[in-house]
């Protein structure tokens, strides 16, 4: 057990115990956005639309391979934290075995699924005949690969957890520099286009997990991977799912509800779908920050609650969404000033860099508003708030993204399209803290209840 870990998030102070964890987190999706770009700026050097536009197409089955292993990953974590705040170590160990396990066999359901079912899959996502063929090459090889893309993402949130966010930080860097190398060699110099993309990003998610398993095994941390541990219980997993399917389903819908925008975008042209997949990619650099401040604050959110110290908890929270609306603003100004000059980057056809104007300044309208959110609902997470965290997972994508691109792009055309996804980012701003808002003040209420009950029972004795 690495007791120095343990003390940041039980001692040390707040800002400095975020940064001490969010740093090497955010740095370490930083990683990850380079990564998610990395397939699109060598395959944009082929200058080719339409394999472009399979990329983007495909992308959102990589989202609900991810989606799927966050069960395990978020709802892992989120009872890890809590049980390390209550010094239940075994129980620690037994849910991270558990985890592990459960992820691989999950992996091996998908990669079934997936080859088996590829060509209705792919018509569901919005595949022209155009993209056809592309989008089928870059996904047989991606489903090959299930297990390690599920256990690398997965095993990368168990390790921040216990406060490992450097080695979580490492086996990203670790896994995102091999696909970097590797690209240009699988993709323009061995001219394997798509297909060469996928080989890259298996290989370095091999070698990423590959590290991440030999932590496990130099037995220097507080979970295990080791089968002994394996505990399939009805508590584990209800904690594990009341948390992970929630999250889960967030991403699921984000996967859905880029699918949706795919095939909405494919009705106007292919240009269109390409220019949309390219934006999609360069926001998912805000995104990716934020999400790794608020992975960064999660542990001590939920440390601090499973050791009933409520003022470290508040006083996470409040700091963590300072830096959230911070880091949003920024992002929001440079790409509502550089949209051209980001888009280029990555392709130099004029009428995707037209069209991806457009759409990336409607979506950079929304994105003030997202990250307080995620600081939320990485909080319903820690605290084990299963009921607020599904409603907010739902809010966004379900409940407010798929309506407003139907009825938006119904009534205005090209122009509602692009701005239903800020229209759903403002209407689930105000849903996560409305929702915030009840829990925090049950928290306060129980709290009370503890002090009233502690200072009850010192009386008694």
């Amino acid at each position: 057990m690495d007791e120095k870990r343990l003390k940041i998030l039980r001692d040390e102070p707040v800002f400095k115990a975020i940064l001490s964890l969010a740093i090497p987190t955010i740095l370490g999706m930083i990683v990850h956005v380079i990564y998610n770009l990395t397939d699109t700026f060598f395959v944009g050097k082929l200058n080719d639309p339409y394999q472009m536009a399979a990329v983007a197409v495909a992308f959102p089955l990589f989202i609900m391979m991810m989606a799927i292993s966050s069960i395990f990953g978020n709802g892992g974590s989120s009872y890890i934290s809590r049980l390390l705040g209550q010094k239940n170590y075994l129980m620690a160990k037994k849910t991270n075995a558990t985890t592990f396990y459960s992820c691989i066999l999950t992996g091996i359901i998908v990669t079934v699924v997936g080859l088996t079912f590829i060509s209705p899959i792919l018509r569901l996502v919005g595949v022209t005949e155009t993209t056809s063929k592309y989008a089928s090459e870059y996904l047989t090889i991606i489903f090959s690969g299930s297990i390690i893309i599920m256990l690398n993402f997965s095993l990368g949130m168990l390790l921040r957890a216990e406060g490992a966010a450097k080695e979580a930080m490492l086996g990203m860097f670790i896994g995102t520099g091999l696909n970097i190398i590797l690209d240009p060699f699988f993709i323009l110099y061995l001219n394997m286009g798509v297909q060469g993309a996928a080989i890259a990003t298996i290989i370095g998610q091999t070698v990423a997990v590959s590290y991440y398993i030999h932590y496990y095994l130099k037995k220097n941390s507080a979970g295990s991977i080791a089968w002994k541990y394996f505990t399939p219980s009805k508590q584990i997993y209800r904690e594990i799912f009341k948390i992970g399917i929630p999250t889960s389903l967030n991403q699921i819908l984000m996967s859905l509800t880029a699918s949706i925008s795919n095939s909405v975008a494919a009705s106007y042209n292919d240009i269109v779908v390409a220019a949309f997949g390219i934006d999609y990619r360069i926001f998912s650099m805000a995104i990716m920050l934020l999400l790794g401040l608020a992975a960064g604050s999660q542990p001590i959110i939920g440390y601090s609650y499973g050791a009933k110290n409520i003022k470290r908890f508040t006083d996470t929270f409040t700091i963590a969404g300072i830096m959230a609306t911070g880091i949003a603003l920024f992002f929001t100004l440079i790409f509502y000033l550089f949209p051209v000059q980001l888009i280029q980057t990555f392709i130099k056809d004029e009428q995707v860099i037209s069209y991806g104007v457009q759409i990336f300044k409607a979506m950079t309208l929304g994105l003030p508003f997202i990250g307080i959110q995620f600081i939320i609902m990485i909080t319903f997470q820690a605290l084990g708030k299963g009921t607020p965290a599904l409603i907010l997972a739902v809010s966004r994508q379900g409940l407010f993204f798929i309506p407003a691109i139907f009825l938006l792009n119904r009534w205005f055309g090209y122009s509602g399209f692009i701005y239903a996804h800020p229209t759903a980012s403002i209407l689930t701003f105000v849903t996560a803290v409305i929702l915030f808002l009840k829990v925090r003040s049950d928290i306060m209420i129980e709290d009370e209840a503890e002090k009233k009950n502690t200072k009850a029972n010192l009386q008694e004795s």
